[in-house]
């Protein structure tokens, strides 16, 4: 089992760059204003390596072995399945509808176009509604919602158990072979058979310098890090876990804020920075203030789900 660890790096990052503004751009430093549409939509979907192979599915699960890029997600109605699928996209799209179907053109950092995602009600036997992603290199090209009638049972005792160890706040103990990502986690969304549980555990140390700790290949991805940032602020969830568990679990005052990273594919490679302020759910980018508080968090975020009788952790 491949364990994949997202870090949500500390500020240092962002002053590294910005101190050096001038020489870096020489050096092939950008900063762009937006992010690649289809990183983001697949970063919802799916974890892949460094070598862009899918490592884990965040949402529904892969029923065709044949095709990894095809996803499937029980539901009960269409109404539920276009409920999620407004769910999974930015805050920025603003996809076009026609009837059932809603069509969402991708664009990259540069604001060019990048592909399409289409989402509509499906008449073919067994499908509720499905989601086509047309681009190119795209991880995920397929989701279909399906009737839970048709969805494949896990160990019932598997689910049980999920049930009354990874409840919404619970404590979860991860040993990690490398050490990265060992410590105690708290799950801040249960698993179900259309979204995987998530669990979270934020560092003991504040990081302020260049290099505490900073590696940019353990970055979050940005759909991980919105994912995360929604998660909590769903009904009363920050002010719950923040009031239950404060410092014990090292959970944020109001000032403390997160950020990821966004690489892309130049020599010099800092490109895209993010960062969320946990306690509002406000994200910025490094033009938008991100020194006014330069002490950061890294927060190790993992995903969990029941498979067969074990539960898989990514």
């Amino acid at each position: 089992m491949k364990k994949t660890v997202f870090l949500l790096c500390a500020a240092v990052a962002l002053f590294a760059c910005s101190k050096n503004n001038v020489e870096d751009k020489d050096e092939g430093f950008v900063l762009v204003e937006k992010l690649s549409d289809l990183e983001y939509i697949q970063d919802i979907l799916v974890t892949v390596d460094d070598d862009g192979k899918i490592t884990g599915y965040n949402v529904g699960e892969n029923l065709n072995e044949s095709d990894p890029s095809e996803i499937s997600v029980p539901v009960d109605t269409y109404e539920q399945a276009r409920d999620l699928f407004l769910k999974w996209l930015p805050e920025s799209a603003k996809p076009s509808v026609n009837g059932n179907t809603y069509t969402w053109e991708m664009t990259d950092e540069e604001n060019k176009s990048e592909g399409q995602v289409t989402f509509t009600e499906s008449t073919a036997p067994g499908t509720t509604a499905t989601i086509s992603i047309s681009a190119s290199g795209t991880k995920v090209r397929t989701v279909k919602f399906i009737p839970f009638s048709a969805w494949p049972e896990n160990s019932s005792a598997m689910e049980e158990y999920l049930e009354d160890y990874y409840y919404m706040g619970a404590e979860i103990q991860v040993n990690d072979n490398k050490g990265a990502g060992t410590g105690t986690y708290v799950v801040i969304r249960e698993w179900t058979p259309q979204e995987n549980g998530i669990m979270i555990r934020i560092d003991t140390k504040k990081f302020d310098t260049w290099n505490d700790g900073y590696d940019r290949k353990n970055c979050s991805s940005i759909g991980t890090t919105q994912t995360v940032s929604n998660v909590l602020h769903q009904g009363n969830n920050y002010d719950y876990f923040v009031n239950i568990y404060g410092k014990q679990h090292n959970w944020p005052d109001l000032d403390n804020r997160f950020m990821t990273s966004k690489k892309k594919t130049t020599w010099y490679g800092f490109v895209y920075y993010y960062y969320v302020r946990l306690s509002t759910g406000e994200a910025h980018t490094l033009e938008d203030g991100a020194f006014s508080n330069p002490s950061y968090r890294k927060v190790y975020i993992y995903w969990f789900k029941p498979d067969g009788n074990k539960i898989t952790i990514w």
